[in-house]
């Protein structure tokens, strides 16, 4: 079967990036099983017949309308798929969507129908507003490391600024959001 990456050796070493964080957070463990998201957008790897590929799914919505996002691709793991199957097999545990016109909806054109998570509008948002600035970042990745869901188990590393410092004392040079639920 021809995979999007057949003959396009640039956009083959980003899916490979994102192929070799995903086996990182494996192997740390820093996404447990499934959890855990990467969506890379791909737009500057896209030639014209990428953007002539017709659609393999039927159109998503959003939820959102994210206007810096029109003409964009994004490579995106897939629901429900591991990350240690990710960094073995990218095109079969993620795929790569085309925002539409209308910047509210989505369609994956390649490789397989494999459905992106739940957390697509949230990634997808994260890049709309790095576009908007003009940052150069172009990935968005979101896990669950084993550790952090320890410590937040303990009270005090809940109170009030006491886990961001601590991480921010171990890795400074890390823009790092955590976001604790409580059940």
């Amino acid at each position: 079967m021809k995979s999007i990456l057949d003959n396009r050796p640039e956009l083959a070493k980003e899916v490979n990036k994102v192929a070799e964080v995903a086996g990182y957070l494996w192997q740390k463990g820093w996404a447990e099983r499934n959890g855990g998201n990467i969506t890379v957008n791909i737009t500057e790897y896209v030639d014209d017949e990428i953007r002539r590929m017709p659609a393999i799914s039927e159109v998503k919505q959003i939820g959102v309308t994210l206007p810096h996002l029109k003409g964009c691709y994004f490579y995106c793991k897939g629901t429900n798929m591991r990350m240690r199957d990710l960094a073995r097999w990218p095109m079969d545990n993620g795929s790569v969507i085309r925002i539409l016109d209308d910047c509210a909806s989505y369609v994956i054109i390649a490789d397989k129908p494999v459905q992106p998570t739940s957390e697509v509008p949230s990634h997808l948002s994260v890049h709309n507003y790095l576009i908007s600035t003009g940052s150069p970042y172009k990935a968005s990745v979101h896990t669950h490391p084993i550790e952090l869901i320890a410590l937040s188990h303990n009270k005090k590393f809940m109170e009030k600024d006491v886990a961001t410092n601590l991480l921010w004392s171990m890795i400074p040079e890390t823009k790092a959001f955590c976001h604790v639920v409580w059940v």
